[in-house]
């Protein structure tokens, strides 16, 4: 069977993910073109050379100049890894405009790959909700999407944990005990690969794929690992409230990729929309485990 799609553009490459899915998709046999967008005169991360992926250096603002590099090189599939303040600032935007005009992308991965953030769109959430009004945005021209909803990335584990700080699993007090999605960053990046190039376009179309490579709560996560808990009112490192923000609403039930917005709780497990039901698109694939990823 032909692949669905084999021209790929990926928007960022100095991010923390985007290495795994530049290789991912370099990896991927039936991926015949990959360009890499680098904002112009930003220090990117060089390509390694196996790779078959091209690095452009590229002005989000010139939006002829965009059309010209989709229609030239017969782009398909964008992927954005764009930082948050990318997807603020409109570069996201910026780029789903020019791939419209073009003509030729069937497809677009908005800047996703975390906490469910469907259904916060227009709730004053952030840039939480300008992902999800991205969603809106890319319907309203009529460009077909892919949301990837991951939980949190293995190797955030020791940050969020404040492992980093004193070689423990810190944990709220009184906390501990909800459970957590956790995806590894290879297997984010080897999904988006293999969806692409192998599932028909009508299961790609404007849908959420919610991934879970385990689901563990903080305590089994120490026990899993073989490390020591501590119990805290703020989760030790620096610029602290940033993980314990993110700690306490994973404590509510949000770091769940089945996670629902308007109910306040997890989606039927068994559902279309529960905490990993997106794994079924990879039939046969076997998903990392932490320990797999993370050495401490």
């Amino acid at each position: 069977m032909a692949p669905t799609y084999t021209s790929f553009v990926v928007l960022g490459s100095g991010g923390s993910l985007s290495p795994y899915i530049i290789d991912a998709l370099s990896k991927e046999p039936d991926v015949k073109k990959l360009i890499v967008f680098s904002r112009l005169g930003s220090s990117s991360k060089p390509i390694p050379p196996s790779s078959k992926a091209e690095l452009l250096q590229v002005d989000y603002n010139d939006h002829t100049s965009l059309i010209d590099i989709f229609r030239t090189h017969g782009t398909e599939v964008i992927v954005s890894t764009l930082s948050t303040d990318a997807v603020t600032d409109d570069n996201q935007k910026k780029v789903a405009l020019a791939a419209k005009e073009a003509g030729t992308v069937k497809l677009f991965f908005p800047s996703e790959y975390g906490m469910v953030t469907h259904g916060l769109g227009g709730k004053g959430h952030g840039w939480l909700s300008g992902k999800d009004e991205f969603k809106d945005f890319l319907e309203s021209i009529d460009l077909p999407y892919a949301r990837v909803f991951t939980g949190v990335w293995f190797r955030w584990i020791p940050w969020l944990t404040g492992y980093n700080a004193n070689g423990k699993i810190n944990i709220l007090k009184d906390k501990g005990d909800t459970p957590i999605s956790f995806t590894a960053e290879e297997d984010i990046g080897e999904f988006i690969a293999y969806v692409s190039t192998h599932l028909p376009p009508s299961q790609l179309a404007n849908v959420r794929f919610r991934l879970q490579g385990e689901r563990r709560t903080t305590k089994e996560i120490a026990s899993q690992l073989g490390k020591p808990i501590e119990f805290v009112d703020a989760i030790p490192g620096e610029n602290s409230e940033w993980p314990t923000s993110i700690a306490t609403e994973c404590e509510l039930g949000v770091g769940s990729t089945g996670y629902n917005h308007e109910l306040k709780k997890d989606n039927d497990v068994a559902g279309p929309e529960g905490a990993g039901s997106g794994n079924r698109f990879w039939e046969g694939h076997v998903w990392r485990k932490i320990e797999d990823v993370l050495k401490l």
